[in-house]
């Protein structure tokens, strides 16, 4: 079973030692509704509740738990993360690529395979 958004919230906040009351008070929202979400029956709050809540379990940017947080997210909320958006949004060729996939019937295997492939620096420009 996939971990859902409120899994991982609480799985964080019980690796800080803190209870929900305390948690829902350093984050600014009332301890129900983040029961609520914690336990997935809101959706997760909105961007600004987010960057509180990252703030307070530490999650820095480019780190594996801070994507997974945001990919939880924008799951929990039936929508494509926002950084995601901003990428397809800048770069015209993202939606063709995407396409490409769909249309080609690439796997998952595929897929991880040519992450992998991106991964590796291959694809970097050399310094100057």
């Amino acid at each position: 079973m996939k971990q859902t958004f409120g899994q991982f919230l609480k799985t964080k906040r019980l690796a800080l030692d803190l209870s929900l009351r305390e948690f829902a008070r350093k984050v600014g929202m009332q301890p129900s509704n983040y029961c609520n979400i914690e336990s997935d029956v809101l959706p997760p709050p909105p961007p600004e509740g987010l960057e509180r809540i990252s703030k307070v379990f530490g999650l820095k940017k480019g780190t594996p738990d801070y994507t997974k947080f945001h990919d939880l997210s924008a799951q929990g909320r039936d929508e494509i993360p926002a950084d995601v958006e901003q990428f397809m949004k800048g770069n015209d060729l993202i939606p063709a690529m995407l396409r490409t996939v769909e249309y080609e019937k690439v796997t998952k295997k595929q897929l991880r395979g040519i992450i992998e492939d991106l991964k590796s620096g291959r694809y970097k420009k050399a310094s100057s």
